[in-house]
């Protein structure tokens, strides 16, 4: 199957980069003219359509500065291959229906939902547009999941595909304890989270407004797993801010700011059909 999708990237000539027309993300200019800048953590509560693609609206606005591009997924890294070959793939049916095949959308879980897979399109239509997008499948899972070891490896992951791409910006989707710079409190003894590990006047890490909705998962907010994997409410927190990023350390602890879709959020589906007994 996969020798399959590279088939799928037809001979076709490369245009000169073009800007892309992307959604207007407010706020992300600012961001993106940080000196120094070579990460940016999109912080998300997995499972939803509008996190995914603020993280998309993100990348294609860095994409049209003509700076180099990676797209960071909390996949394992036995994902690579088929997202390389959807990458320079036509993006059709059979050449989604070939990156599906990969490891990580076996599982109904917030991670493989269509908005994920939407977001990872976007990367192929800006490198079809001549922009220089790479992605990296930078999750790595130790046990136990939560731990030291993890968190370590997932900076050194994103560390290692930044070096493979001088001068690029690491645009990495994932979940919000990973992306922040306090450590875990939750864990006896605290430890560093992935954000904290990378250099800090290089990261940007954000988070999201919390104004409820839905998600995709396979537990509920208290993390009872009885009901499998299904869509659960999100607990509301605040009022709805106005679509787009704000930057302001003082908005949420270990964060430079906070990103919002201007609306309360919803769930995302799996990306691919899985039997209910199949979920985990």
């Amino acid at each position: 199957m996969l020798e399959y999708l590279l088939a799928l990237a037809l001979p076709f000539a490369v245009p000169a980069s073009a800007l892309v027309t992307c959604q207007p993300l407010p706020g992300i200019d600012a961001v993106l003219q940080t000196k120094q800048l070579n990460y940016l953590l999109v912080g998300e509560y997995h499972g939803t359509v509008e996190m995914p693609q603020v993280a998309a609206d993100a990348l294609c606005a860095a994409a049209n500065k003509d700076r180099p591009v990676v797209l960071g997924v909390e996949f394992t890294p036995d994902n690579q291959a088929t997202l390389d070959a959807y990458l320079v793939s036509d993006g059709g049916s059979v050449a989604r229906a070939a990156l599906l095949t990969g490891p990580a959308w076996q599982v109904a879980e917030g991670r493989t939902t269509v908005a994920v897979l939407e977001m990872i399109d976007m990367a192929r239509q800006l490198k079809r547009a001549g922009k220089r997008v790479s992605i990296v499948a930078f999750d790595r899972v130790p046990a136990p999941a939560v731990s030291r070891e993890r968190e370590a490896a997932l900076a050194q992951a994103l560390m290692d595909a930044r070096a493979r791409v001088p001068g690029g910006l690491v645009v990495a989707l994932t979940g919000a304890g990973h992306a922040g710079k306090t450590p875990w409190s939750s864990q006896n003894p605290p430890f560093p989270a992935t954000g904290q590990l990378l250099t800090d006047g290089e990261t940007i890490a954000l988070t999201f407004a919390r104004p409820g909705g839905q998600y995709w998962g396979c537990s509920a907010p208290n993390g009872d797993r009885s009901a499998g994997c299904t869509a659960y409410d999100m607990p509301a927190r605040e009022p709805v801010p106005a679509r787009g990023i704000v930057l302001d350390r003082t908005l949420r602890d270990g964060f430079e700011g906070v990103f919002s879709a201007g609306k309360p959020y919803t769930a995302s589906r799996p990306a691919r059909t899985i039997p209910e007994t199949s979920a985990r």
